[in-house]
């Protein structure tokens, strides 16, 4: 049976806060389930349960933890077996998004380090996230604009500082007019986004290419 969205972050919030976090400078991590065809999951990290049975495409909140090396492990839900497996080295004040990508069979683990600095007055960030496994390669545009060109998956860019209002956002098969996403992305001023693409073309009656927006720092 699901638990609950809240108890499961609760469950998060105190294994993470027993690592030792600093309040004074936090590591903070957060995790999204971007596999599109992956079953729903359990998070351990150091061997302790945080996450159970998360759907996709289901993002935690920001939890505190020490920075330093910690185990991250993803199962499928309810079982022993491991289908990612690392060690990442947080760094102190820096805040993450770890993105469980790619089809289940090749399921990897992307490491966003997210910028949590205030944006230009007047401005907003945003960030594009490559994370649709079988969409091959993107351009993306920004209303009608091509900011980013062949774009591979797995590819996580650089923070583009905007006026805050809202664009239109195409991500189109690179070097063509065929769009794959389309949506309108709306910054707000002092804010920070990471647009992830996700889903994909085998997934699409059930999990279909779309822009997942993350407010990235909150």
């Amino acid at each position: 049976m699901k638990k609950p969205l809240l108890m499961v972050l609760l469950l998060l919030a105190a294994a993470l806060a027993s690592c030792g976090g600093d309040d004074h400078a936090p590591t903070r991590l957060r995790v999204l389930h971007a596999s599109p065809d992956a079953p729903n999951v359990d998070v351990y990290v150091d061997d302790a349960k945080v996450l159970s049975n998360v759907p996709y495409p289901t993002l935690s909140s920001y939890l505190v933890v020490a920075p330093g090396t910690h185990n991250v492990k993803v199962n499928a839900a309810g079982t022993t077996t491991t289908v990612i497996n690392v060690s990442p080295n947080l760094a102190n004040s820096t805040a993450y998004t770890a993105i469980a990508a790619n089809f289940v069979a090749n399921i990897q683990l992307l490491l966003a380090v997210d910028d949590t600095s205030a944006p230009p007055a007047g401005q907003g960030r945003v960030r594009v996230i490559h994370a649709a496994p079988d969409a091959g390669p993107v351009d993306i545009l920004v209303n009608g604009q091509k900011v980013l060109s062949n774009v591979p998956f797995a590819t996580i860019s650089s923070y583009l500082a905007l006026p805050a209002g809202t664009y239109n956002v195409q991500v189109n098969v690179a070097g063509t007019t065929i769009t794959a996403i389309q949506a309108n992305l709306t910054l707000a001023a002092g804010t920070n986004y990471s647009a992830v693409a996700i889903g994909s073309v085998k997934t699409a009656a059930t999990n279909p290419l779309t822009l997942k927006v993350l407010t990235d720092g909150q």
